[in-house]
């Protein structure tokens, strides 16, 4: 008689503050041990999903509808019913892999290693550091191995191999792994407890270590595409990694006290400004991004030296008090120089809740004022917001389009250039690497992409001089850097980056005004 297939079995609880992850609440309060539990399970999903094995989700704590809402309507869910841990381990049907979803370093090998040993007719065991299993998968009915176990204590591990060994029964023993559970396992895994993003990639898988390593050629041995500098239409400047703010999820890390981006100077940002004359190069547009440029001690001077020379100005900014601290300069120079001068907000997301869980308490007010004090005077402005996940397109411009209309600020929320929508970036998550087929399959132009029309320029911490870098996302990585000079850094970019994949070829993502 044929096996039925090994199915992995998640126990999930629905994360509701106060009755998950409980034994942190010492060192979490109640929303962020939800929170740290809800991410734990999505992360736990999503490796089962990679694995390829048929999966359930055996739940308590909510109604399968609740459950759906939250994980997706196509999981198969049980419910877990009631009697203790054992009680409802008991009834899971094998041939099956049961699992719990506090073990952050599980992975898809693992999975496949117990599956292995299951549809051979053994019993696997993933020993837990704590003294208990972190996976049990079983080919037949043990209920022996599940009555009056001591839960919950560092001898469920013991008891259960002393128990199939009066049976006579020699377990598979996968890797042993740490759970997360007390106070103290939260120090190995730091980044589970910073503060999460709302806009972080949900279920994301992690990057596997083979992609984005060969400039030239993917994981697959395909050929890595390039994209090749069409025209220097877009110069952008990063003043410095310094800002006012600390985000959830900045994407090169700025903060008030990061300044491994130092201040560029006006002596820094005219000599570029000559490079382009000198070469009769095309470049309409010079961008200011940063960390917050408005902290950099020589903004307006650069700013008013791009006008003077003609330049469209494109300022990213939080419109905050940096910003704020020059509306004097901003008045005069907006009216001076019109609408060549474009001061882009980032307004995250058109509600206060959302926009403050990424960038703080009370910074969305604030901003919303600042762009408000901008439009209000005259000066041409654009919105950046960010996609929360699992929310479209036209519900986050139609949620701007109430915030513009109920403020009186004039844009147009379906105008791509005047409210722009990133993707969210993450370098940690799987995503797919592109190849020089990819601009067929995808219906994809490189000239299109940023790096094919702009630059940027950096000065490091320390450094002599400024250097230029293929684009706003990629600072600090060195196959990025292409030179001292506009000239030397016209070569052709390698797309080795999640970035390059996720922002610009898949999500369609460029920094320029458009």
């Amino acid at each position: 008689m044929t096996m039925p297939p090994v199915r992995v079995v998640l126990f999930a609880r629905f994360p509701i503050p106060g009755r998950v992850k409980t034994r942190l609440l010492p060192v979490l309060d109640a929303d962020a041990a939800a929170a740290l539990h809800a991410h734990l399970v999505e992360q736990t999903l999503a490796m089962m999903r990679a694995s390829g094995l048929p999966f359930e989700v055996h739940t308590t704590g909510a109604s399968p509808a609740q459950f759906a809402q939250w994980l997706g309507s196509d999981v198969p869910f049980v419910d877990q019913g009631d009697g203790d841990l054992g009680d409802r381990m008991g009834r899971v049907i094998p041939p099956a892999i049961i699992i719990g979803a506090d073990i952050p370093d599980l992975r898809v090998d693992h999975l496949h290693a117990a599956a292995a040993a299951v549809a051979a007719g053994r019993i696997a065991i993933g020993p837990a550091k704590d003294g208990g299993y972190y996976l049990i998968g079983l080919p037949h009915r043990a209920e022996f191995l599940f009555d009056e176990m001591p839960w919950g204590t560092d001898r469920v591990l013991t008891e259960t191999l002393a128990r199939l060994g009066e049976q006579a029964i020699a377990p598979v023993l996968l890797p042993e792994l740490a759970d997360l559970d007390r106070p103290e396992d939260l120090a190995r895994w730091p980044q589970l407890t910073a503060r999460r993003s709302p806009f972080a990639l949900i279920g994301a898988m992690p990057l596997p270590p083979a992609k984005f390593g060969d400039p030239d050629r993917t994981a697959t041995g395909a050929a890595r595409a390039q994209v090749s500098q069409t025209a220097l239409r877009t110069l952008w400047l990063n003043t410095g990694t310094l800002c006012n703010l600390t985000c959830a999820n900045c994407y090169i890390a700025s903060s008030p006290t990061n300044d491994r981006l130092a201040y560029l100077t006006l002596a820094d940002a005219r000599a570029f400004f000559d490079e382009i004359a000198a070469a009769k190069l095309p470049t309409g547009e010079i961008g200011f991004t940063g960390g917050e440029p408005f902290m950099n001690p020589d903004i307006i001077a650069m700013l008013e030296d791009a006008l003077v020379r003609g330049f469209a100005v494109l300022v990213l900014t939080n419109a905050m008090k940096p910003m704020r601290r020059h509306e004097a300069a901003l008045m005069r120079l907006s009216e001076a120089h019109g609408d060549r001068l474009k001061l882009r907000v980032s307004l995250d997301h058109p509600t206060e809740a959302v926009h403050d869980a990424e960038r703080g308490r009370g910074s969305w007010q604030t901003a919303l004022d600042g762009l408000r004090w901008l439009a209000n005077n005259g000066i041409a402005v654009a919105v950046a917001g960010r996609h929360p996940p699992d929310t479209t397109d036209r519900d986050l411009r139609d949620g701007y389009r109430a915030l513009f209309a109920r403020e009186g600020i004039a844009l147009d929320a379906d105008d791509p250039a005047a409210l722009v929508l990133f993707p969210e970036m993450d370098a940690t998550a799987d995503v797919a690497e592109i190849t020089t087929d990819c601009w067929t399959i995808l219906g994809k132009d490189p000239d299109d992409l940023m790096c094919a029309t702009s630059r940027m320029v950096i000065r490091r911490k320390g450094a002599a001089a400024p250097r230029v870098v293929a684009c706003t996302l990629l600072p600090d990585d060195p196959q990025f850097d292409l030179g001292a000079t506009l000239a030397e850094a016209s070569a052709s970019v390698a797309l080795n980056h999640p970035h390059c994949a996720r922002f610009c070829v898949l999500g369609g993502a460029s920094c320029a005004a458009g």
